[in-house]
């Protein structure tokens, strides 16, 4: 994953906003409308959906397809360390995000 410095800037908006929304669901479309739109008004999808790609490999999110056939993101429930994993994300995203790139079957498929 580049540490492109828009990207690790929403990955951290991302991850405040998970932390504050522990309940929150949406698709990349729907993320870039609702939930970052305040503080990253012009972020395009593209670039969403790349920030949920490095989140999911490093464990904070998940995503599952919806019975419309949608992929919905959301913060990773069960996960052990969840809180200190997003708190870490929103504070620097880059060494989880470069080590879950490096490990083996980090970065997921194009699912989009």
């Amino acid at each position: 994953m580049p540490s492109d410095p828009d990207l690790m800037t929403l990955v951290q908006c991302l991850s405040r906003y998970l932390r504050e929304h522990p309940d929150a669901c949406d698709t990349p479309d729907g993320i870039a409308r609702w939930w970052i739109a305040a503080e990253l008004p012009a972020a395009p999808v593209a670039l969403v959906e790349q920030a949920l790609d490095g989140m999911q490999a490093c464990g904070a999110v998940e995503s599952s397809q919806a019975a419309d056939g949608r992929v919905r993101f959301r913060r990773a429930g069960a996960a052990a360390g969840i809180e200190a994993r997003l708190d870490a994300l929103a504070a620097d995203p880059g060494p989880l995000l470069e080590a879950a790139a490096r490990r083996p079957g980090g970065k997921r498929g194009g699912m989009h």
